[in-house]
This record gives structure tokens, sequence and C-alpha cells, in this order.
């Protein structure tokens, strides 16, 4: 049996459970073997425990939240871990989180609701080389806070919460 007939391993991070199983069964439907975690810490433990081939994250997680496991991922000492695809999935709608998923090296980005079909042609493409960080597009762009300047409350904690746990070296 080769590496390509065997199984892609994902681990799917999001705290809200109907979240996670549903893009786990989705996956799971195209042959992916999933690993659900319900925080950031659970899927930085399997991550470190056994490297997956794709990393699925919601950005507003319990005791990690997404930018911090994606900053995990990229500083890993382990550098197959360090090359993971991150895909990003979040509600949040301002005009800097593809900004902030993008410098922090994230793969793809995605706004929820998740469609079933966008979402696994996405990943498909992480999963084969493809670098997926585009603009989300929303419907209804009129209610969205656009601009360089425009960030979110909710995005701003997060992006504190990773600032605080940053050493000096």
């Amino acid at each position: 049996m080769t590496d390509v007939a065997l199984p892609k391993r994902c681990v799917i991070a999001d705290d809200v459970r109907s979240s996670r199983a549903k893009v786990g069964k989705w996956l799971d439907g195209c042959g992916f073997d999933c690993v659900l975690a319900e925080n950031g810490l659970e899927a930085w433990e399997s991550i470190q425990n056994h490297p997956p081939d794709l990393l699925v994250t919601d950005l507003e997680m319990p005791l990690l939240c997404g930018l911090e496991l994606l900053e995990k991922v990229r500083q890993s000492d382990n550098e197959r871990i360090r090359k993971l695809p991150v895909l990003v999935m979040t509600s949040l709608l301002d005009g800097q989180t593809f900004n902030v998923v993008s410098r922090m090296g994230g793969d793809g980005l995605l706004q929820k609701p998740l469609d079933r079909e966008t979402t696994l042609s996405v990943i498909l493409d992480l999963i084969a080389g493809k670098k997926c960080l585009e603009q989300i597009s929303v419907a209804d762009s009129d209610s969205i806070p656009c601009g360089e300047g425009v960030i979110s409350p909710t995005l701003r904690r997060l992006i504190k919460t990773v600032a605080k746990g940053k050493r000096p070296r």
C-alpha cells in the first residue's frame, strides 16, 4: 500500500460541537480520518502526538484560541507540524480577519456558516499544496465593517491574547 492510498488525517478544532461534527462528517465521507477537538489546547496536544495532514480551526475557542493554535503550529520545532496546512473558519466579520490570519501563516479562511462544497473544495486544494487564502465574500456587504482600520472587538481580544503569550527572547 502506498502513502497516497492512506487516509489523510485531519484535526478539527471548534468549541461548537455541531460545527466540528458537521465538518468531520463531510471529511469522513471523503475518506479522511478526523480527530475532533473541542478547544485549541486539545487540538495542539493531538497535533503534537500524531501530526495530521491538515488542521481546521475556529478562531474563538477556550483554553487556546485559533490564533494561538496557529502560532504554535508555525513556531513548532517539528518541521512537519510547522508546514501543516491550516484552514481557519470563523464567524467574525471585520476588515482585518483576513490580514491577521494571513500574517500569522494561515493557508485558508472560510466564513461561517460553512457550505459543504466550498469547504471540501478548499480542503482538497490545501491537501494538494495550494494556498487558499482569499478575501471572504459575503452577500450582505453593507452590514460588514470594512476598511484597513476596522477590527471587531472579538478579533482585537484574540490578538491581545496571542500578544500576551509572547515572551522576549
